[in-house]
Parts: C-alpha cells; sequence; structure tokens
C-alpha cells in the first residue's frame, strides 16, 4: 500500500522529512514530493501549502500521478468546541467546507457541493477508530518522551486528548467570536475550523481514496486563547502531529490495499 502523507505547515512537514527514510523526489506543480519509507510504509510526502485550493491541488496529484491508496493529512486547527484545549488532537469523522454557499439557486442547500449533493464528507469509520487510538496512545506515552517537560509546562499540556467529530475547512481564516457562534449553530457536532481538510476529502470522495484528515487544535478559533504560535509550531506541534503520523503508518503498512 502507498499512503500520500499531506502537511498544511512546512515545519511539519520538514520534521517527518527528517524521519523519512528517502528513495527520491520529483518536483511538479511548484511542489516537491518525497518519496521514501516513514514507519515502515511506502508514502509520498509533501507540502500542500494553505488553503482549499492549494491542498486539492497536491491531493490530486497524489492520487492521479503517484497512484496514493490513502491520502493522511496533518496540521493545525482553532477549536471551537468547549472542552478543546490547545494539544488537543482531532480526528475527523466528517468534514463540511463551511464557506461553500450556493443556496441563493433554488437546486442548492448551504454547505452543499454542487453537483455532489452532498455537505459533509464521511471518513471511513474503521479509519477513524484507528487514528483516535494511536493519537491517544501517543499523547498519553511518547509525547513525554518527545517534547521536552519544561515546554509542555509552558503551553499548559497537562493532559491532552484525542476527540472525533465534524471538522470545518474555508478559505477565511477565522479570529471571530461571533463568527464561531454562527457556525456553531449551522453546523451541529462541529469541533475545529481549518483550511483544507475538506477540499482534500472532497478530492478523495471523488476518487473513491480513503483519507484521515488529524488536526492539533493551537488556538480557540476566536483567539481568546494567546500563545506563541510560532514556538508551538516548531516545538510541539510538529514532533506530535508527525509523532502521531508515524504510530499510525506504522499500522497502515500492514494493511492491505484499502477499498472505499
Amino acid at each position: 500500500m502507498l499512503i500520500g502523507v499531506m502537511g498544511a505547515m512546512g515545519e511539519e512537514v520538514e520534521w517527518m522529512v527528517r524521519h523519512l527514510k528517502k528513495t527520491g523526489e520529483r518536483e511538479m506543480g511548484r511542489r516537491i514530493y518525497h518519496q521514501g519509507n516513514l514507519g515502515g510504509a511506502d508514502v509520498v510526502l509533501a507540502y500542500s501549502r494553505v488553503g482549499k485550493v492549494s491542498s486539492a491541488s497536491t491531493a490530486t496529484t497524489l492520487i492521479d500521478v503517484f497512484g496514493v491508496d490513502l491520502i493522511l493529512f496533518t496540521g493545525l486547527a482553532g477549536g471551537v468546541r468547549n472542552d478543546l484545549e490547545v494539544g488537543d488532537v482531532v480526528i475527523a469523522s466528517e468534514l463540511v467546507q463551511y464557506d461553500m454557499d450556493g443556496s441563493a439557486l433554488p437546486m442548492f442547500k448551504k454547505f452543499e457541493i454542487p453537483l455532489l449533493g452532498i455537505q459533509r464528507f464521511p471518513v471511513r469509520p474503521e479509519d477513524v477508530a484507528l487514528a483516535l487510538r494511536h493519537s491517544q496512545n501517543y499523547l498519553d506515552v511518547c509525547l513525554w518522551k518527545d517534547v521536552d517537560a519544561a515546554l509542555l509546562q509552558e503551553f499548559h499540556l497537562t493532559k491532552p486528548k484525542a476527540v472525533s467529530g465534524l471538522i470545518g475547512s474555508g478559505d477565511q481564516f477565522i479570529a471571530s467570536s461571533e463568527k464561531v457562534a454562527e457556525l456553531t449553530r449551522e453546523l451541529p457536532g462541529l469541533t475545529c475550523l481549518e483550511m483544507e481538510g475538506a477540499a482534500v476529502a472532497q478530492v478523495c470522495y471523488e476518487h473513491g481514496i480513503p483519507v484521515i484528515v488529524m488536526r492539533v487544535i493551537s488556538d480557540k478559533a476566536d483567539h481568546s486563547a494567546h500563545i506563541d504560535f510560532t514556538k508551538f509550531l516548531e516545538k510541539i506541534a510538529s514532533p506530535l502531529s508527525g509523532g502521531i503520523a508515524i504510530t499510525l503508518l506504522e499500522s497502515l503498512a500492514g494493511s492491505k490495499r484499502p477499498t472505499s
């Protein structure tokens, strides 16, 4: 099985590249696709860049050019569920493009992708369960070995948790409590907001390829929690998301070719 691994932040991808047993690379569409073995799995690893178009383009290349069987996407997100704190991990059970609205036309509903007739892109339950299990195990056991205790204390990471739920994606950087409240009313079960995952999920849905989307909470989407974002990304989020990705890949390496 060949797995496409994508990251929305360059620092996260660079961390994984350092742990990759590299066999080659190809440059296409102003992106470098790193080929090799990570966690015992054959992978193609790419930095997607930020936004739905960038991530959709990267996912399409992974599927059409490299022929990957599954895509694993990692990145950061702003939490909107009240119990989510900095350092928690969200595994998507569904994904929605919260900025898609064709409802001015009578044939479309808000959040529905025109001509697909779908609002929420589902993730296979077995993949959600697998990602949840490995994420929580990493947070309980391995994070404390990979990240200095003083750093974890600085960011108040005492008992981070992994949860699953609806992830919202849009080409907007949400920094408004009013907007967060609006989206949580309109999208019951919404856990966090980011800028890529649902676009990747749409590409995978259209190609019949399974997807796993994992997000590390870096702040509240209304920015009520203030942290040193760059330091958190480099020192905590990158080894955290990369470490979880590797444990997931170790498990997936023994899997048969997935079917949609």
